[in-house]
């Protein structure tokens, strides 16, 4: 636990000052944790019968983050045409020895699982108030999942997913959904101007996304049959177990940030 939360005060410490700065700093922090998290997935679905394109689908998850940057959407046209058609090419020159399909359909899952939703994340703090916008999804998604753990610790009795995480419960859940949807509901009406009525309707649909996206990943690594993404963050796992529940919340609060104009 005391490893957990020094790792938090330490990530927070590396954020603040990018996410407040935008440009080049927030970029460049988006394309390190994006480029983590999306290795640790490439290493998660590697197997002994077939191998992702890492670097190819690394390379694309920049492209797309920097076009978005950028806002230059042939960038970001040309990253998905390369990886679409160039993965195709570049699979139909290797020998027959696995399965190709499967190494490309793995690769483009990373990107448009990771890279997409780490490119809605820049383009979210280039509109107006897009850094009030970031701190209420990020706050909403910590407060989630750390209620969730800890409701589930002291009160959880009832499994939620017990086939995908066994540890998860009812409970945990309930109570992460709750935090998430309080945080949103005080938070939003000061920092992005929504009304009440709103900011209550955001947080209902910010909490369940980012339970799912916690769920999701626990799926994939129940599949390969790992605890963690990786050991990068004492406390915490990988860079995927850390931003799996913001991959859902982002392009949630994203959309509804447009919605609004």
């Amino acid at each position: 636990m005391i490893a957990r939360v020094i790792s938090a005060l330490l990530l927070i410490a590396l954020i603040a000052l990018p996410l407040w700065q935008g440009g080049f700093l927030f970029v460049a922090l988006i394309l390190l944790f994006g480029g983590l998290a999306l290795r640790e997935f490439y290493r998660l679905v590697e197997t002994e019968a077939g191998h992702s394109l890492a670097s190819l689908g690394m390379a694309v998850s920049a492209g797309l983050v920097l076009g978005a940057s950028w806002q230059r959407e042939e960038v970001v046209q040309l990253a998905i045409s390369s990886l679409v058609v160039g993965g195709l090419i570049w699979e139909l020159m290797l020998p027959l020895h696995h399965d190709r399909l499967r190494d490309w359909a793995m690769t483009l899952a990373g990107v448009l699982y990771i890279g997409w939703p780490m490119s809605l994340l820049v383009r979210l703090r280039t509109l107006p108030d897009g850094l009030w916008w970031i701190v209420v999804v990020i706050a909403a998604t910590s407060a989630c999942d750390s209620s969730a753990y800890f409701v589930g610790k002291w009160f959880g009795r009832r499994p939620f997913a017990p086939k995908y995480s066994p540890s998860k419960t009812w409970e945990g859940t309930l109570g992460g959904i709750g935090a998430a949807l309080l945080v949103v509901f005080f938070l939003a009406p000061s920092l992005v101007g929504l009304p009440p009525w709103r900011a209550l309707f955001l947080g209902a649909l910010i909490g369940p996304a980012a339970v799912l996206g916690d769920l999701a990943e626990s799926m994939i690594k129940r599949r390969v049959g790992v605890k963690d993404s990786g050991a990068l963050i004492p406390g915490h796992g990988g860079m995927l177990d850390r931003v799996d529940s913001l991959i859902f919340a982002v392009t949630v609060i994203y959309f509804f940030a447009l919605w609004l104009g």
